[in-house]
């Protein structure tokens, strides 16, 4: 299990998910890529702290138009010198996953990892919040590893 948000790592989560819900109602809802079937939904967040000793708040951002992995930083000047569009490698548990720096208003700078895009693939809603559960746990899990040779039969 993981450990629960504060209440002001909430309330960032929750003003994520309204800030791509003006988003999507603003400016992608009558471009081709937006599935009118989903809605935006944060799934699995929680507080992680890198090798390093930064405090993120991880989990994933489901919109009608994306699935992202996301690491939003608990303090502005985590991401200072960075710009939109640039990559960053991030040693999480699972390995290294690559992520592109963002920025949306009220929210700042974030990284964000692509998971789906576009959504046409999922129907409904609850088969999409579904993926993004199974997907977000294996971030935070180290790969089993298998010794050489498989398995010791008796």
């Amino acid at each position: 299990m993981f450990e629960p948000l504060s209440t002001q790592d909430l309330a960032t989560v929750n003003q994520l998910a309204d800030v791509f819900t003006r988003i999507g109602d603003e400016r992608m809802k009558d471009i081709g890529l937006y599935n009118h079937a989903l809605k935006v939904e944060v799934v699995g967040f929680r507080p992680w702290q890198t090798e390093d000793g930064q405090n993120w708040i991880a989990g994933i951002l489901v919109t009608p138009w994306f699935m992202n992995f996301m690491l939003l930083p608990k303090h502005p000047e985590q991401l200072a010198g960075t710009e939109a569009a640039q990559k960053r490698r991030v040693q999480m548990p699972c390995g290294e996953v690559v992520f592109t720096i963002g920025e949306v208003e009220e929210i700042g700078m974030y990284m964000a990892a692509s998971l789906y895009s576009p959504m046409g693939r999922f129907d409904v809603h609850e088969m999409a919040v579904s993926t993004a559960w199974a997907a977000v746990d294996k971030y935070f899990k180290v790969p089993e590893v298998e010794e050489p040779g498989g398995p010791v039969k008796p």
